[in-house]
């Protein structure tokens, strides 16, 4: 999974209103359509994602342990301010939880198939056989 898609992920399990991903964005800079409910913590969050996980493009590859350490900092620092919003507590939460979701889900989605294996039959030339064998006729 890349960075763009765990992204999209997040804007569908989310809602628009938390994550509002622009589908056309080349950068990091112009990840958001619109202005996400939570503005500062979640555009820290992508940004922590995106440096967490050594991203160069939007289309480089994520793993969940690098999503999750970008995620922790910035989660530790809202639980223990004085002033912590009870909805950001709630949508933090639900980040964990989708984090693992979506990247469980994409593991099972890339399950790897099992190679077919093709049986190889032995040639035997009959050639041989035939020449050995003689037909008798009953006549």
């Amino acid at each position: 999974m890349n960075f763009k898609e765990l992204l999209a992920q997040l804007e569908e399990r989310l809602g628009y209103h938390q994550f509002p991903v622009n589908p056309a964005a080349t950068h990091i800079k112009d990840v958001f359509d619109g202005s996400p409910l939570h503005h500062d913590i979640m555009t820290r969050l992508a940004r922590a994602i995106y440096v967490s996980n050594a991203c160069r493009r939007l289309t480089d590859p994520v793993s969940l342990e690098k999503t999750l350490l970008a995620l922790a900092p910035i989660r530790q620092e809202v639980l223990r301010a004085a002033r912590t919003d009870v909805d950001l507590y709630r949508v933090l939460d639900e980040l964990g939880a989708a984090f693992n979701k979506i990247f469980a889900d994409s593991l099972v989605s890339r399950k790897p198939v099992a190679p077919v294996m093709r049986r190889t039959a032995e040639i035997i030339l009959l050639s041989s056989y035939r020449r050995q064998r003689s037909l008798k006729s009953s006549a």
